[in-house]
């Protein structure tokens, strides 16, 4: 955000005491002119390093603390308001990506960025689209056997039915153009006690809060379910050789318009309004759990694209288990959660709260063989309760070492778990209830 006026001036008043008072000693008062033109640059909203900027709507959404995140549980209060130091690396990382594909960052600085940025993205997407229409079965066999590899899905645990689709398309099934508010007799009714015993009544939270838990919770999962999605995508790289025999045009073509898209989430002025309205979808997943086992249903209008909705159904999959039992809860809550509007933030900020929880994985979740227990792990997390998993949340975002602690003992049950599956089923026995008990995670060094 540009120096306001008072802070310019101060900075030309520091600036002419340093010349002046080169060999002299500074007063005090002199000193405190310096360092409060210090922090105030320190202390800025958005830590800009180019001249490149946000969408001034979208920055002041964030100053102002307007974000569908802020006012969330799982978000640490710091002394420097945590959302705006994730915005802030989140824009340099796609101004960065935009450099890497383009050579310098120009385009971003026209008198009119947007505008060229949309053109030149639409170009790269009608070019990619004209190659891939020549390869689509391929390349939708590729991207199912690509996310299935890497996120190391068992075999038969899930069905993928995938589609490159070089048209218009409409908004996934269940996401909504605004929230579904339900008035206060519903909450009341759907989030109600059913303890009978009086004495326990004061243990539980009120309807009210246990309704704005659940929603935390579910934005939360929502934006990891994005983040991995983003993550996810660019995931085509590690079928280069492959593209490169199909088009050696494709990978750079990919590459820019996949950081071009990425940027436009940060300078784009109406992007939550076009997202409400159904506009501009480019890729859409859904889930039908009517099968055995349940199918990731994934459309796209380019293979990355699909990569990206494929590895975000199968996460939906898995974040589902963070939804409330109660089939009424839980449709109230994803009413008032699961908006389109509400997805473009879990876009631009998801992926870093992703970063921040792979962080506390365990190195051996990486390796080839055991990469599924990734999963394992991502529904247990979604199911603590709701009240737990935001505490938790809270610190894996702030990098504590307890957060780490935590999610370590989780997966060390979850090894224990599968090894005694593996030995009850070797003798012929049954375990079905292990996968599902998370009343034994122990959370004791977070005061949980």
């Amino acid at each position: 955000m540009s120096l306001n006026i008072d802070m310019e001036k101060k900075i030309k008043e520091s600036q002419g005491l340093k010349r002046t008072l080169v060999n002299e000693s500074l007063t005090k008062k002199e000193r405190d002119i310096i360092n409060s033109v210090k922090k105030m640059i320190s202390e800025a909203p958005i830590d800009y390093e180019g001249p490149e900027r946000m969408d001034p709507n979208i920055e002041n959404t964030i100053t102002k603390k307007e974000t569908p995140f802020h006012g969330n549980p799982a978000v640490p209060k710091e002394n420097r308001d945590f959302l705006e130091v994730v915005s802030s690396k989140r824009f340099k990382d796609s101004v960065e990506k935009v450099r890497r594909y383009l050579g310098d960052t120009t385009i971003l600085q026209g008198r009119n960025p947007v505008n060229d940025l949309m053109q030149m993205a639409m170009g790269g997407l009608q070019k990619i689209m004209s190659i891939e229409s020549r390869h689509k079965e391929y390349l939708e066999k590729l991207a199912v056997e690509l996310v299935k590899k890497e996120l190391g899905i068992p075999k038969g645990s899930l069905q993928f039915d995938a589609k490159l689709i070089h048209g218009g398309m409409s908004a996934a099934e269940g996401m909504r153009e605004k929230p579904e508010e339900p008035d206060e007799e519903e909450i009341e009714d759907a989030f109600k006690n059913a303890e009978e015993n009086p004495d326990k009544l004061k243990d539980f939270a009120d309807e009210f809060e246990k309704f704005n838990l659940e929603k935390a919770k579910r934005r939360f999962i929502n934006s990891l379910i994005q983040g991995a999605a983003f993550k996810g995508g660019h995931m085509y790289v590690l079928m280069s050789d492959k593209i490169n025999q199909l088009n050696p045009e494709l990978m750079n073509l990919y590459g820019v318009t996949q950081s071009l898209m990425e940027h436009l989430y940060w300078i784009y002025p109406d992007m939550e309004s076009m997202a409400a309205s159904g506009g501009g979808q480019m890729g859409q997943s859904e889930i039908d759990d009517e099968t055995d086992p349940p199918t990731v249903i994934a459309r796209a209008g380019t293979f990355p694209l699909l990569v990206h909705e494929l590895v975000k159904g199968v996460y939906e999959v898995f974040g589902t288990h963070g939804l409330p039992d109660d089939p009424k809860q839980s449709e109230m809550v994803q009413g008032a959660e699961d908006t389109l509007p509400a997805e473009i933030w879990d876009s631009r900020l998801g992926p870093i709260f992703w970063e921040k929880l792979q962080d506390t994985y365990p190195d051996e979740l990486f390796e080839e063989d055991t990469k599924f227990i990734q999963h394992y792990l991502f529904v247990r997390f979604s199911k603590i309760s709701a009240k737990d998993f935001l505490k938790l949340a809270n610190s894996i975002l702030k990098g504590d070492s307890a957060g780490k602690q935590a999610i370590q003992r989780m997966v060390n049950e979850i090894i224990a778990d599968l090894k005694k599956q593996d030995l009850e089923q070797a003798l012929g026995s049954s375990n079905d209830d292990n996968d599902d008990d998370v009343d034994d995670v122990d959370l004791s060094s977070l005061g949980l």
